[in-house]
């Protein structure tokens, strides 16, 4: 009977708006920012011979990587746990860094990459984070136990 009452009670919803915070916060390793959330990708940029005789730009992902720390919003009096916050809609990371390395030049990568029908342009790095200290509003479903 106690299931059944649950099944009809309407989730209780909820906006909190605070500073977002963590005890054990990230170093980002090329922004050099604090954050929560830390995502980072590396893309290979190149140049590939077609069947018609031309190049064509081309990239190939080579790393996702994505971290996260328990974090919450503090408003001043108080501070409120967030979970799931990377699956709400319309949630989006801060670029904190976009580097692009060169390959470089040599006689010898310039052989290779010629029989290989590939040039090596270089490497993007991309760094999303959830600084410390940003302002969020959450507007979620509140969870008991």
């Amino acid at each position: 009977q106690l299931l059944d009452i649950e099944s009809k009670v309407i989730p209780l919803i909820v906006t909190i708006s605070g500073r977002v915070g963590s005890e054990t916060p990230i170093n980002c390793e090329h922004s050099g920012l604090r954050g929560v959330i830390v995502e980072e990708t590396a893309e290979q940029h190149f140049l590939k011979h077609n069947d018609a005789g031309s190049w064509i730009q081309d990239s190939a992902l080579m790393l996702s990587m994505s971290k996260e720390v328990p974090w919450y919003l503090d408003d001043g009096t108080g501070r409120a746990y967030v979970v799931g916050a990377r699956s709400a809609a319309g949630f989006a990371l801060t670029v904190g860094s976009e580097v692009f390395e060169d390959s470089g030049r040599s006689i010898v990568r310039g052989t290779l990459d010629y029989l290989q029908g590939l040039k090596m342009l270089g490497v993007k790095r991309i760094e999303r984070v959830l600084p410390i200290g940003s302002s969020l509003t959450v507007v979620g479903e509140v969870g008991f136990g």
